[in-house]
């Protein structure tokens, strides 16, 4: 097959979107050739089979619609489906030339945000691809609920790298309201064993740097601030060493953000406290160790972290293991790639 895909960067060091080269290369190792097109300039070396483009970031809008545009006529000819990463905008600003050239479209979309631009999105493309039914917040027969694509090559245990001591609770994501940091360290304050929190995450565009400081303060009133750290943004390689030296992890997004940070820890072999059900498929039995029932719920999270702790190590080893397993069952990145292949298939004329 001969796709094209529309995705914000190629940069593997890009703390947000890093991981989107190897999407592209486990694409393209199932395709005939990929036609991509970025903001930037691509930051990597590519596939052979992998030509790339880009819209001139910083030129304009406008600019960069015509410049979109002018790639599009150029390859929606050569290719039999464009796939649309995460942007809504790129699937309807590309669907007039692509019902021309009777190319379908296909949006990949993982986010809680609704708006007329999803909307009209979801109108125009053939399908839409999701990591779960609750990662879309629209009820359609176009929805492919996929899994998370990870690669599980790069989030493994290392055991080169032992536990951090006292033990290490991490909590990854940026810091902001929704992900609840704030209930972490409430929790850290009741934990009666000995532990070090992580809070792994920047402040970008300082959106949210008010809630940022709120955290450090939360932390010095309960008098536990020696013992919670602030990493700020890190780039993918620092993060994933910080989940191979954890004990536990902790992901307390809401209902519709089935959050793949969650995913890479269990995939690091880390037992990982949720707070959102639809993870109950993967968790299983474990549900009841590791799921708390809201995101707001700190005596559950204690109750959670304070087991953990007080597990044996070959324990805490075993549910750490389960958790891999599973994860890697459903969210591999090569499992998804094969199950996109298949869906461009599906959906091509």
């Amino acid at each position: 097959m001969r796709i094209g895909m529309v995705t914000q960067q190629a940069d593997p060091s890009d703390s947000v979107l890093g991981f989107t080269v190897a999407w592209i290369e486990a694409l393209a190792a199932r395709l005939e050739s990929l036609s991509l097109i970025t903001l930037t300039a691509a930051r990597c070396a590519l596939p052979s089979n992998v030509q790339a483009d880009h819209m001139a970031k910083g030129s304009g809008k406008v600019r960069m619609a015509l410049r979109y545009w002018s790639i599009l006529q150029r390859i929606l000819p050569q290719v039999d489906v464009l796939f649309c990463h995460m942007v809504p905008r790129y699937a309807w600003l590309a669907a007039p030339l692509a019902r021309w050239h009777n190319v379908p479209i296909v949006l990949w979309y993982v986010h809680r945000h609704l708006g007329i631009e999803l909307r009209a999105a979801l109108a125009v493309s053939r399908a839409i691809a999701t990591a779960d039914l609750s990662s879309f917040p629209l009820r359609s027969p176009k929805v492919r609920p996929l899994g998370h694509g990870i690669d599980t090559s790069r989030f493994k245990p290392d055991p080169r790298l032992p536990l951090d001591a006292p033990p290490l609770i991490v909590q990854v994501g940026r810091l902001s309201p929704i992900k609840h940091q704030a209930t972490l360290i409430r929790a850290s304050a009741k934990l009666t064993l000995p532990h070090q929190i992580a809070l792994i995450g920047g402040v970008p565009g300082n959106h949210d740097a008010a809630y940022a400081q709120q955290l450090r303060q939360l932390a010095v009133d309960l008098g536990i601030a020696e013992r919670v750290r602030f990493t700020g943004a890190l780039s993918p390689a620092e993060v994933l060493s910080w989940y191979q030296r954890a004990t536990i992890a902790v992901n307390l997004s809401p209902k519709g953000l089935f959050d793949k940070a969650a995913l890479e820890s269990m995939l690091c072999g880390v037992p990982t406290v949720v707070s959102n059900a639809a993870f109950d498929r993967l968790l299983a039995e474990r549900a009841q160790q590791l799921r708390i029932g809201a995101p707001d719920d700190v005596d559950g999270l204690a109750q959670r972290l304070e087991a953990l702790l007080r597990a044996e190590p070959a324990e805490r080893q075993a549910l750490g293991a389960a958790l891999r397993a599973g994860a890697s069952s459903a969210h591999s990145l090569d499992g998804l790639a094969d199950r996109l292949v298949a869906l461009f298939e599906e959906v091509s004329p």
